[in-house]
């Protein structure tokens, strides 16, 4: 979760109001600042290769981009969004909630509303290709991101928390326009990472979150019941998408790497998805030649198979808006008597930029508290 004061998480379980400022960006400056708008929200989802997204109602017709410097049109123009809390006493806290680059404008000329929709920085590494055949080199799988990165995006930030971000990485030829966001995510995925820009328009590359590590403390509290947050709480059981076994392996001939490969399967028969159960053999591969080691691919393997197996496990939490959270994130869910309490990890949420939206939390792998 952001950094936020200490007002901030008793603000969320009393009287509070609604603090949204959205600003318009062009070649990196201001060109509108605290504009109106009627209505929004702001997409977050770990599953989507772009991690934040926008829609925006604006009331104005005469708002539709006519030059291509208008602030709604479509030719690099940004949208930077910060949403918090009015607290009682007049004051207002608020954190980023994404920089978006506008994609499309729609609406009714005559009367409105306009719809704008945008995108996270994501996008413009996804719409991006090589413009010659391009090699790792040498260095590290975070410095190749790094360099790649701030070479299609002049002036972006890129920060490396994850575990083996500093390994060499091996080497790779991608063909002259090939795309270059997939070239970043699969190094990303051979070292057991995810690559995303966060609410503050900053690149970042993490490990996959661990379910199992209890170590991580939770960073917000979603109970039900007098000074909860909880509004709703729908829990799922799902086999759709879930794995009890992945493999990954890799060969390298430009670094004459031999093939390897590594599995990571559940294993505790107390879990009912153990590999072999009732449940079945269920296996995933992944393949690429950044993998040049049996314990990389193990890593690899390891990470891949977090995710693999989280989706089983589902809640679907209505609360009260908590723009600061992050996906990735472990909150702590308490159902009051209808179940006993568990951490969760944060899939996606949606925060709403206006006062009659609601907040939609999706988690994966719900775990009692030890």
């Amino acid at each position: 979760m952001q950094t936020v004061s200490a007002k901030w998480a008793k603000a969320l379980t009393t009287d509070h109001g609604l603090s949204v400022k959205v600003n318009v960006l062009y070649g990196g400056a201001v060109i509108a600042e605290d504009i109106a708008f009627t209505d929004g929200s702001v997409k977050v989802d770990r599953e989507s290769e772009t991690r934040r997204s926008l829609s925006l109602s604006i009331a104005d017709p005469s708002e539709f981009p006519i030059a291509p410097t208008d602030r709604f049109a479509v030719y690099g123009q940004q949208i930077y969004v910060e949403s918090g809390l009015t607290y009682l006493d007049g004051s207002s806290e608020r954190v980023p909630v994404g920089t978006f680059v506008i994609t499309s404008v729609t609406g009714n000329i005559h009367t409105g509303p306009l719809t704008v929709t945008g995108a996270g920085l994501e996008i413009l590494l996804r719409r991006a290709l090589f413009d010659t055949a391009t090699s790792t080199g040498t260095g590290s799988v975070a410095g190749f991101m790094d360099f790649h990165i701030k070479d299609t995006i002049p002036g972006a930030s890129f920060v490396d928390s994850s575990t083996n971000g500093t390994n060499t990485i091996p080497s790779k030829t991608w063909d002259a326009n090939s795309d270059k966001w997939s070239a970043l995510s699969e190094a990303a995925a051979s070292i057991g990472a995810e690559l995303f820009c966060d609410a503050n328009g900053t690149f970042r590359l993490v490990d996959v979150p661990d379910p199992d590590n209890v170590a991580i403390p939770y960073v917000w509290e979603v109970a039900a019941g007098h000074n909860g947050v909880m509004v709703s709480a729908n829990m799922g059981l799902s086999a759709e998408g879930v794995y009890n076994r992945v493999v990954a392996s890799g060969e390298n001939a430009e670094d004459n790497k031999p093939p390897v490969m590594a599995e990571a399967k559940i294993t505790d028969t107390n879990d009912p998805l153990y590999y072999g159960g009732p449940f079945g053999k269920v296996s995933k591969a992944f393949s690429s030649s950044l993998i040049t080691s049996t314990s990389q691919a193990q890593g690899a393997a390891t990470a891949m198979l977090r995710n693999a197996k989280a989706s089983n496990r589902t809640v679907s939490l209505e609360s009260v808006p908590n723009p600061a959270l992050e996906a990735g994130d472990r909150i702590r869910v308490v159902y009051g008597d209808a179940h006993l309490p568990e951490i969760h990890i944060v899939n996606s949420f949606d925060v709403p930029l206006g006062i009659s939206g609601g907040f939609s939390i999706a988690t994966v792998s719900g775990k009692a508290e030890d």
